[in-house]
């Protein structure tokens, strides 16, 4: 997962390079895949018996939904809950800006969505670029964890 979120991070940066305003979208999207594989990865790790190929029906009822949301779901804010010391981490981290590194996570969590990729809207490069500047900042917090 960790690889994977290196790579969709590298995808997004080239979309936001291109310098096309048609591309800003899919590279705030990508970019947003960069944290779900992230969080991924991390319950992976508390969930060591999940990586191996099983049948999610012999798993008691707390796996199923740590197996059903690596593998088929895509809610940041319920991966969130699988991993309670992230948020007191991230409180503990500052932002560029000095804003606590946890509110900034929140704020992506809440923008970011999975049905992004269907959207008819267009964002702006400038808000691509902040988006994918905060992103960054996020893997390095998530990295040390």
């Amino acid at each position: 997962m960790r690889a994977v979120a290196e790579k969709r991070f590298g995808d997004s940066k080239c979309l936001l390079k291109s310098n096309d305003k048609d591309r800003a979208n899919g590279a705030i999207y990508m970019a947003g895949l960069v944290i779900e594989c992230l969080l991924k990865a991390l319950l992976l790790d508390r969930h060591p018996n999940l990586r191996v190929g099983i049948d999610p029906a012999r798993l008691s009822s707390s796996d199923q939904e740590v197996f059903y949301l690596i593998y088929q779901r895509h809610e940041l804010d319920d991966m969130c809950g699988f991993i309670p010391e992230l948020e007191k981490k991230l409180n503990g981290l500052k932002t560029r800006s000095g804003l606590s590194a946890w509110r900034e996570f929140e704020n992506i969590c809440e923008e970011w969505t999975i049905y992004a990729r269907y959207s008819p809207q267009s964002a702006t490069l400038a808000k691509a670029a902040r988006y994918l500047e905060t992103i960054e900042e996020v893997k390095k917090w998530l990295k040390k964890l």
